[in-house]
């Protein structure tokens, strides 16, 4: 779990009591922010918002009971800190969470250093800054303007318990995205992500009149999940330098890697719903991931030759592990 490492100067608006009707625009702006930019659903940025206000509120008693120690003021906030992230950690995905620790660190939580626009509210979005891409680091150009939602889907139909029905009518819709998402990317427009947000906003509709609503959620996060692979958002060090060396060292096609990519979402979404289920049945728990650690393997094996099964194997053990690839 990512740990804070830095004493905010946070400080609640001329020492009062912050809450949701009296937030000043810099609290409101920076709420927007991080729902833009984590792309937080209502329930989230409800708990968002929440906690956030808790935590400003907090600091500003902390900086007055302490104001004479500054040892013990250093204390009590690193203690807050960890209590809000654990907060925060509970309703986030990785993605997010990791977006979120990236934000905290640079300052764009703090409202006094807060700087960018303050006239929206969270009714009135605030305009996000365009920043330039960065290149992407991880899987190839080529790959990186991929789209292979129907591929997801295909992957993780038992899971979802999709009827052979329900995949006949949702597999041509995702074909269709697929494609249009791909012609989005290529084209290097300077409103991709507009564009991207929109197609979704005309592709999910769609499903919802085919899947029920844990079928939507599960398809959502996955297709989410594989968006920031290919895209190198929200990556660490290792998982970077692990999908560089699929096709540089270890000779991987797009095809080839593709097939990975969707080990590592698979592996993520069902491994999320088994942490969940061993909170009240370890042994189901226990009986699932086994499953899960077969079906990932036979994938594996199946996509690639066995010079680079046993390499590419390896290198997720590692990982799993928390060691250096």
């Amino acid at each position: 779990m990512f740990l804070f490492t830095y004493v905010p100067a946070m400080k609640a608006q001329g020492g009062t009591l912050i809450t949701a009707e009296n937030m000043s625009p810099q609290v409101r702006a920076i709420i927007q922010n991080v729902k833009n930019e984590l792309a937080l659903n209502p329930n989230q940025l409800m708990k968002f918002r929440n906690d956030y206000i808790v935590f400003l509120n907090k600091n500003q008693r902390n900086m007055t009971a302490y104001s004479g120690n500054q040892a013990k003021l250093e204390d009590e906030t690193k203690k807050l800190l960890v209590q809000t992230g654990t907060r925060f950690r509970s309703y986030l995905n990785d993605g997010q969470f990791t977006k979120l620790s990236q934000m905290i660190q640079a300052g764009q939580l703090d409202p006094a250093k807060y700087t960018g626009p303050t006239g929206s509210t969270e009714t009135n979005p605030v305009p996000v800054q365009k920043v330039a891409a960065k290149p992407n680091t991880g899987v190839s150009a080529s790959l990186a303007v991929q789209s292979n939602t129907a591929g997801v889907f295909e992957q993780l139909a038992p899971y979802m318990k999709v009827t052979s029905d329900q995949s006949a009518r949702v597999m041509p819709i995702l074909r269709e995205y697929d494609q249009r998402a791909m012609e989005i990317k290529k084209s290097g427009a300077a409103n991709t992500k507009s564009q991207l947000d929109a197609l979704n906003a005309t592709t999910i509709p769609k499903l919802k009149t085919i899947l029920n609503d844990d079928q939507i959620t599960k398809m959502v996060m996955a297709n989410t999940m594989e968006e920031n692979i290919l895209s190198g958002k929200n990556l660490n060090m290792e998982q970077r330098a692990f999908l560089q060396k699929l096709q540089s060292q270890y000779g991987l096609n797009d095809v080839q890697t593709m097939a990975v990519v969707l080990v590592m979402v698979e592996g993520k979404v069902r491994g999320d719903a088994i942490n969940q289920v061993a909170k009240s049945n370890p042994q189901g728990a226990a009986q699932e991931l086994g499953k899960l650690m077969s079906d990932l393997d036979m994938r594996l094996k199946s996509a690639l030759n066995n010079d680079q099964y046993l390499k590419v194997k390896a290198d997720i053990e590692r990982m799993l592990k928390g060691q250096k690839i």
